[in-house]
């Protein structure tokens, strides 16, 4: 994925005055003002659309207010499109945008625009929805990572991605979705932290993979402090999938100074118990660099970017 990601983007011109274009969200100097606007965009398939504790409305809209709110940004507004089957039940539609509705009024973001369209029956499978949002920062949470710098993870992680393996192949289980908007968590840490992910696509491996590849640095982390609650795990093993792949919608991966990191732990706790301190930023001194790497009981392995088709239709 990430390949062709690169690929479409080298036919695509030059992306002027923006910075960030490469990270969650795309970021522009405002004339005239010290901030700077945040812009972002996503796009939702979900199979099923409905999973235990969600939809796929509320992955719609706290994916895109987390992809700003992970750059430093306040969410001023997202829109809203949906490209809807012929003949899919307006009842689960209706559903699906009073979910979204219930977020905006929670978080007081507004749905400002949108577009809507019908396709013929079986030419989409249900509904895909794609969100746009745009926010204002006066620090982009964008600096640079050296040795020493401490990885924390704002909770248990893999939790959609194993609510969501349980719904679609009929296994009993009492997981639920972590997603939910992060505002508040990360504007509890924002004063301390360099930069933070939300764990969407690809899970932990993927995130992490990019950080040290986008910061030229190595990093290191340590399997038995990576909060995953039994049931996923458990599910994980069934299954035969690392739950480092799994995607999270409500957990997300930050970077400290060595000398906050526990500051940024008893902050995100309040929220999540299982916030934790994972692993550190191991350097620049060597070849490895831009690779990530786990300690296990039996000693330190290649955390590789997840490739293939590991859990589709997943966010």
């Amino acid at each position: 994925m990430q390949d062709l990601i690169q690929q479409i983007r080298n036919l695509l011109p030059k992306t002027g005055e923006w910075s960030n274009t490469g990270d969650d969200s795309a970021a522009l100097k405002i004339e005239g003002k010290s901030g700077k606007l945040c812009f972002t965009s996503d796009s939702y398939v979900v199979t099923p659309l409905f999973f235990p504790g969600g939809n796929i409305g509320k992955i719609a809209f706290c994916g895109t207010v987390n992809d700003l709110a992970v750059m430093g940004a306040k969410p001023l507004g997202i829109s809203l499109s949906l490209i809807i089957e012929e003949g899919f039940p307006k009842k689960d539609l209706f559903l699906i945008v009073k979910t979204i509705a219930d977020l905006s009024e929670k978080t007081g973001i507004p749905v400002v625009t949108g577009d809507t369209k019908v396709m013929e029956k079986g030419n989409i499978d249900g509904l895909a929805i794609n969100t746009a949002g745009v926010g204002v920062t006066d620090r982009i949470l964008d600096e640079a990572l050296k040795e020493g710098d401490r990885i924390i993870v704002s909770g248990s992680i893999g939790k959609h991605g194993a609510a969501l393996l349980a719904a679609r192949f009929g296994i009993k289980s009492d997981i639920l979705t972590d997603s939910r908007p992060l505002l508040k968590e990360i504007e509890s840490v924002r004063g301390w932290i360099l930069q933070a992910k939300d764990v969407t696509r690809g899970g932990l491996a993927a995130v992490l993979n990019e950080v040290a590849e986008k910061n030229g640095v190595r990093i290191v982390v340590d399997e038995e402090r990576i909060p995953v609650d039994a049931g996923t795990s458990a599910l994980s093993r069934m299954l035969g999938i690392e739950p480092y792949v799994l995607a999270c919608e409500g957990t997300f991966v930050c970077f400290s100074r060595r000398e906050h990191s526990e500051r940024v732990v008893a902050a995100l706790r309040k929220f999540n118990s299982e916030a934790a301190v994972i692993g550190e930023v191991a350097g620049k001194g060597d070849q490895s660099v831009g690779r990530v790497f786990m300690k296990t009981r039996i000693g330190t392995r290649v955390l590789p970017n997840p490739s293939g088709r590991i859990v589709p239709r997943i966010c």
